[in-house]
């Protein structure tokens, strides 16, 4: 229900994502071993019902921002121990009756946590309902965009004032920690811009707008969506489209140019491929990583037919430097697959030469399925975890510990619904942690 941009090759997070390899094979059980380690932390004082949400982790490990993704608009912040175990809740704000205001996104900016909100409803889903169709106008009641800025060291939260530019927008903090960019569509499909605003740890001062970014939609298609920042702080990479809606990566320089990474005949994320009878298809979203080395590596796929390929793709900010093929029609499936039979693709590793898979298409609530780590360069899987179904990966803490949204236990409840009254039913639970992979 948040501002996301319309990534035709859904359905991060986005939530954000899981790419699904529907994998059929004959099983060799010698070829990988079984046992599954529970080097797993669990994160149960986040659980929600019915919507998943954004998970936020400080730089520095500190602290857990959980916004929810659904109708409410509630936000909580957590201690996050030195053990990653979930400690103090430090705030709980927005998406309740008589607040007055939900939150509608949020981002560290180092220590500090910026937080934007619409006042004059409760909650999501009353904003939405009293807007007329198409646009933000409310049919009753007025309401105003603004953004706070919380530190969850002092408990302390400043007032950043209102801001038009932040509704519809998504933020993305600069690794300086004193900047943040404000991403939005500035009038329907036709260009999109990016504001780079500067923060102030001065108690009264307001934000600066320091940098403005245009980009015509036919340059960048129908979404732009930075995806990591280039070492030095000064560039950023960006997922966006080309002219025939294919999804590819874009680099950004500070003067505003841009420049199409991927070759035409290359596109971001596999949409459907087959080779030897095997079908792969996409759940999600597969989000890329900056490598140690400075280079962004993402999935991304050969679609022609009679090398029809998937592969690792590694990006400079001038350039794809050179691809790792994973899967290839004219190749040998790979050896250490075929015992996992049917597997989903879940994240890459910060490595970038490392994939996390799970085991099935997909899992009902409260069953648990086998994590592994593919490592595509010595040709190995080894076993990680045993857990919920993973919907979403929402980051790494350090290189090491991926953040992960999966499925929980189902739980029965009293359903109150405006035309057939109350009954007892089944809602579905969301958890949330972390799986080490070293």
């Amino acid at each position: 229900m948040r501002w996301l941009p319309n990534i035709s090759l859904t359905a991060v997070g986005g939530s954000i994502g899981v790419v699904v390899f529907l994998l059929l094979l004959i099983v060799h059980p010698f070829c990988v071993e079984r046992q599954l380690t529970p080097d797993f932390i669990h994160w149960k004082p986040l659980k929600t019902i019915l919507h998943g949400s954004q998970i936020e982790v400080n730089p520095k490990r500190r602290w857990v921002a959980q916004l929810d993704r659904g109708w409410a608009g509630w936000l909580r912040v957590w201690e996050l121990k030195g053990d990653l175990t979930i400690g103090e809740k430090v705030l709980d704000i927005g998406g309740r009756k008589r607040q007055g205001f939900f939150v509608n996104d949020i981002k560290w900016v180092g220590d500090r946590l910026l937080i934007t909100v619409i006042e004059g409803y409760d909650t999501f889903w009353e904003w939405d309902k009293q807007r007329e169709e198409g646009t933000h106008v409310s049919k009753i009641v007025p309401w105003r965009a603004k953004w706070l800025l919380f530190d969850p060291q002092t408990r302390q939260m400043r007032d950043l004032g209102v801001n038009e530019d932040l509704l519809d927008a998504k933020l993305f903090a600069h690794p300086s920690e004193d900047k943040v960019l404000i991403v939005k569509l500035r009038t329907s499909y036709a260009d999109w811009q990016i504001k780079v605003v500067q923060l102030t740890l001065e108690p009264f001062a307001k934000p600066e707008i320091i940098g403005k970014l245009s980009f015509s939609h036919k340059l960048v298609g129908r979404y732009l969506y930075p995806a990591g920042w280039i070492p030095g702080g000064q560039h950023f990479w960006a997922v966006g489209t080309d002219r025939h809606g294919l999804t590819k990566l874009f680099a950004v320089r500070a003067d505003g140019s841009i420049k199409r990474l991927t070759p035409d005949d290359h596109h971001l994320y596999p949409a459907l491929w087959r080779v030897g009878g095997i079908r792969f298809q996409p759940m999600g979203e597969m989000e890329g990583v900056v490598t140690p080395n400075g280079e962004y590596a993402v999935l991304m796929m050969f679609p022609k037919p009679e090398r029809e390929h998937v592969c690792i793709g590694y990006y400079s900010q001038e350039r794809l430097e050179r691809e790792r093929v994973l899967l290839d029609v004219n190749r040998p499936y790979p050896s250490c697959l075929k015992p996992l039979g049917m597997c989903s693709l879940v994240g890459i590793v910060p490595d970038g030469r490392r994939l996390i898979i799970q085991e099935g298409w997909s899992a009902s609530y409260g069953e648990k399925k086998g994590v592994w780590v593919w490592d595509t360069q010595a040709g190995t899987v080894k076993p990680l975890a045993q857990v919920g179904w993973i919907e979403k990966v929402h980051g790494w803490i350090g290189t090491e510990w991926m953040v992960v949204e999966m499925k929980g236990e189902p739980i029965q409840e009293e359903i109150e619904h405006d035309i057939g009254g109350k009954w007892i039913g089944q809602k579905a639970t969301y958890e949330y942690g972390v799986i080490h992979v070293p």
